[in-house]
């Protein structure tokens, strides 16, 4: 009796051996799945145009967007096409700015960025430009896909 008691604890042993290693096991596993499921989709939404709010078009005045941004005076229909034309030939970056005062900056996926260049032939003048919106913290972008000029009904000095 006694021997069967030892091959039946000697068998139980066994069975506790394998089920007090399998517990880590199995918490190691559910660790590893857990931040395999954090992780997809943090790299998804680097993967996607996490910014873009879609294809726009958008109406305003291309100027340049420091004066807008610092003189609460400059509107998209209060300007100087003048001081406009200064500041871009001193190297101030271009943005279309909007009735409602938001500035959109042109951007490309090219790098360097060429943006800028869509919109040289239209300083001081109010457009209509479609194409890709991004947002991102409070930055508004448009990739210009096309561009047309609208006709003059500014109050510019």
């Amino acid at each position: 009796m006694e021997q069967y008691t030892v091959v039946h604890n000697s068998d139980s042993l066994k069975h506790a051996h394998l089920a007090m290693n399998w517990k880590p096991r199995r918490k190691c596993t559910f660790v590893a799945l857990l931040l395999c499921l954090m992780t997809v989709p943090s790299i998804g939404a680097d993967e996607a145009d996490s910014t873009a709010i879609g294809t726009m078009t958008v109406e305003g005045l291309v100027r340049d967007i420091a004066c807008p941004l610092q003189n609460k005076k400059s509107t998209s229909t209060s300007y100087s096409k003048d001081c406009i034309t200064t500041c871009l030939m001193a190297g101030s970056p271009l943005g279309i700015l909007t009735s409602a005062g938001e500035v959109y900056v042109p951007v490309t996926q090219s790098m360097p960025d060429t943006g800028q260049n869509a919109l040289k032939p239209f300083v001081g003048d109010h457009v209509k430009a479609t194409g890709k919106v991004f947002l991102r913290n409070g930055t508004h972008a448009i990739e210009i896909s096309k561009i047309d000029r609208l006709p003059d009904t500014s109050q510019s000095k």
